[in-house]
């Protein structure tokens, strides 16, 4: 009976120092899966204001300046604080239109904001 006496004095506090470190850890790991949520969060959000404004840009006697005025119309009412630093960037040709919007997601963990970049093209209607 005295080895399991000694083994339990040895053991004592054990579960403190385990749990002083795996609190930390588990933390950062929440933190990092709240960050990736927001970073897919303003992806999709850039995703959404691409498709609308390049679906401006590629329309029948529309223009570039249309659908790159869409999108960042789009963007300030959807994106609130999840994306900035927004640019968008629009081109038209005779055979297609191009939206493309650059920013970061807001960071959760101090100093780590994920770039987002989000590039449509579309062909242009034309009527035969």
């Amino acid at each position: 009976m005295t080895p399991t006496v000694t083994r339990r004095r040895r053991d004592r506090g054990a579960a403190s120092v385990e749990l002083v470190l795996a609190t930390p850890l588990l933390g950062l790991l929440l933190m990092a899966a709240v960050q990736f949520a927001i970073w897919q969060h303003a992806n999709h959000m850039a995703q959404a204001a691409a498709n609308e404004g390049v679906q401006t840009a590629r329309a029948y006697g529309s223009s570039a300046a249309a659908g790159k005025t869409e999108t960042e119309a789009l963007l300030r009412d959807l994106s609130g604080e999840a994306l900035s630093g927004t640019s968008v960037g629009a081109s038209r040709s005779a055979t297609s239109a191009t939206i493309t919007i650059t920013g970061r997601a807001q960071p959760v963990i101090p100093g780590l904001a994920f770039p987002v970049k989000v590039t449509v093209t579309a062909p242009v209607e034309r009527v035969p």
